[in-house]
């Protein structure tokens, strides 16, 4: 065995055996933009995991700027990567430990004594669940369904929400596929309570919950999340063990569409954050919550994923740079859907087509429910600053802002609603997809 091989199994082993979360106490975070391919394959070959370079998005394309978090040890390699490859350095993060802790002010809180459910802090899967299965006792049009199963054994819980069975359109939102992103189901959870208990006044939100068949799954990668909370903040992948010292698939590039090892937007690499698995649907999320999708095929009209962080709606294509078939009405719609968004708190958001509006990718949930399915598949890109002081804190939401996020998606969603049921997309028999 190498010196790196022997570090890497180290470094592994220390993330998994310590008793409390990593720290990250004087981790940087810069935002480096990429003009050319040299500057693009440098970047591409940095080596990211614990205790080591960590990108929020990974580097895909030249005209892309991305964010890097670098340890302290790290910081003249760092240095000289950036001045051989002339790459430009913004620091928007001086201590990254401080944007970790401002996401759990209740930490020393046993989540499990919460005497109600709120939105003051970042709940275990546990918990969660435990919600959703106090709704479905306090509301007769609630039922808690399951969506499938993680590696760990853990049931992928969500809520259908319908007063008006056999009448309404369907949309089914997906939710924190990427375990790191918190904010999306602490948004879907907030959502869900106001959809329930919006009054008769709040006329938009009432109509979604009144008139649409709702499939709502708030967190998707529940085993990727507890890690997060327990071991190490910044996993994004399954857990499920990929050769002898890495683990976990990325389960947005394991999706049986135009899907392909190593493809682009993804890693043939085990270790890597974007790594796109062995196969199409290797991990047991993936391939149990996409039959399920299948088996409400019948019911479904559009199909969501809520992500964080980087201020835009996408639609397909991922893989290609061809439009869909729909694009320009799905242009209508995320148009419609951003400027509904920008209303409440000022937040921007820019939208269009997956391949060129964040970067080309492949095996994503959207395409794939655009492709099998023949419905819209949108995702939401949550913003990463608060709108109202500028203060940065990328996928890294502190929990006061889950209120603020939730309350202007589900205002573009009223919208989204509005102009895709103008466009024939809502009906209960939809062309679309019959």
């Amino acid at each position: 065995m190498n010196l790196f091989g022997f570090l890497l199994i180290l470094t592994t082993a220390v993330v998994v055996i310590q008793a409390s979360p990593f720290r990250f106490d004087n981790f940087k975070v810069y935002r480096v933009p990429i003009k050319v391919e040299e500057q693009l394959k440098a970047l591409k070959g940095i080596r990211t995991g614990a205790n080591s370079y960590e990108y929020f998005e990974e580097p895909q394309r030249t005209g892309q700027s991305v964010d890097i978090l670098v340890p302290p040890h790290l910081e003249k390699d760092f240095d000289t990567i950036a001045e051989t490859n002339r790459l430009h350095r913004e620091l928007i993060v001086e201590n990254f430990q401080e944007l970790v802790d401002k996401e759990r002010p209740n930490v020393a809180k046993d989540d499990q004594d919460d005497e109600e459910f709120g939105w003051d802090d970042y709940h275990s899967i546990d918990t969660i669940n435990a919600w959703l299965y106090s709704l479905e006792a306090l509301y007769d049009e609630v039922t808690v369904v399951k969506g499938g199963t993680t590696y760990e054994g853990r049931d992928i819980l969500g809520v259908n929400i319908n007063r008006k069975p056999g009448q309404n359109p369907g949309i089914f939102i997906e939710s924190q596929i990427h375990a790191n992103e918190w904010i999306a189901s602490g948004s879907a959870t907030w959502m869900i309570n106001k959809l329930l208990t919006a009054t008769p006044e709040e006329t938009g939100i009432r109509n979604l919950a009144d008139n649409i068949n709702w499939y709502i799954f708030p967190l998707i990668n529940a085993d990727g999340y507890e890690y997060t909370r327990n071991f190490y903040r910044m996993w994004r992948k399954t857990r499920s063990p990929q050769g002898l010292i890495c683990n976990g698939v990325d389960p947005n590039r394991n999706w049986d569409v135009f899907w392909e090892k190593g493809g682009i937007g993804s890693s043939a690499n085990i270790c890597d954050g974007t790594f796109a698995g062995p196969e199409a649907f290797s991990e047991i999320e993936t391939r149990t919550l996409s039959e399920y999708i299948l088996s409400l095929q019948s019911e479904l009209n559009f199909y969501i994923g809520f992500h964080s962080a980087a201020n835009m709606l996408l639609f397909p294509w991922g893989h290609t740079p061809n439009p869909s078939p729909y694009y320009f009405q799905f242009m209508e719609i995320a148009e419609a859907a951003v400027t509904a968004l920008h209303a409440r708190h000022g937040t921007v958001y820019t939208y269009g087509p997956v391949y060129s509006t964040i970067y080309p990718t492949t095996g994503i949930s959207a395409d794939w429910v655009h492709y099998a399915l023949g419905i819209p598949g949108f995702t939401y890109e949550f913003r990463n600053m608060n709108t109202e002081t500028g203060e940065y804190y990328g996928g890294l939401a502190p929990p006061d802002q889950i209120q603020p996020n939730a309350e202007e998606v589900l205002d573009s969603l009223v919208a989204l609603v509005e102009k895709a049921t103008e466009l024939g997309y809502m009906t209960v028999t939809n062309p679309q997809n019959k």
